[in-house]
């Protein structure tokens, strides 16, 4: 099983990456905190710096994209190619008020045929591949299988998948039969994230679910800085 390090706002920096990667070495892939394009067009200096470091990650590292505009998505990723990168994340999942407010993040689960046509336009035109991140729904479960469908629709390098609605932020138990439906006759691997703490957590997980090819780690890789290699 492969295990990636979750974009994580403040925590997974360009500085931390290239730290941890050397230190505790063991993450498959790294995944940037999101940036957001803007309707200008340019990289400012900050993402500049977090997207092509003077001492990079000693592993894979992933872009993460927040936007709401087809248009905008897909300029950053022409730059992205331009920086060297073959692939970026998009956020479909963030909870975060001030991101749902927007209409971004998991905000874009609220209207699937606009989100629809969002992929549409990004898989059409974007130079990269395209992966995906996202939550079950925005206020219940039974969202899902309607998203579900619109994801299958694209050639997605991966699907990234939160099991918890955005009203149910990090709490109540994982749906893990959404995670299931996901993972059964999907065209594209489906990782999971969510509440994987400890390394007792993620072999219990690899044992129950052997046909998962990854697993995402975010708050338990970051408060356990030696869980990856631990794994190894």
């Amino acid at each position: 099983m492969k295990y990636y390090f979750a974009p994580m706002e403040g925590i997974t920096t360009h500085v931390f990456r290239a730290v941890h990667s050397r230190r505790f070495p063991g993450a498959d892939r790294y995944y940037t905190p999101f940036f957001s394009p803007t309707s200008d067009h340019l990289f400012t200096p900050r993402e500049q710096r977090e997207l092509t470091p003077e001492t990079p990650c000693a592993a894979p590292v992933v872009p993460q994209i927040l936007s709401k505009c087809a248009a905008d998505i897909v300029w950053a990723a022409e730059g992205l190619q331009d920086m060297g990168y073959t692939v970026f994340n998009l956020n479909l999942g963030c909870p975060s008020a001030t991101v749902t407010a927007k209409g971004k993040g998991a905000g874009l689960l609220q209207k699937p045929d606009a989100l629809d046509t969002l992929l549409a336009d990004v898989f059409a035109a974007s130079p990269i591949a395209v992966s995906l991140k996202s939550r079950i729904g925005y206020l219940a479960p039974e969202e899902f299988p309607r998203l579900l469908s619109i994801y299958r629709q694209y050639d997605a390098q991966e699907l990234i998948l939160h099991p918890r609605t955005r009203k149910e932020m990090y709490s109540g138990a994982v749906h893990m039969d959404a995670f299931a439906l996901a993972a059964a006759g999907s065209p594209f691997p489906v990782v999971y994230n969510g509440d994987l703490f400890t390394a007792e957590d993620i072999r219990a997980f690899e044992a129950a679910h052997p046909e998962t090819e990854a697993v995402m780690l975010g708050r338990g890789a970051a408060a356990d800085p030696a869980l990856f290699r631990r794994l190894r």
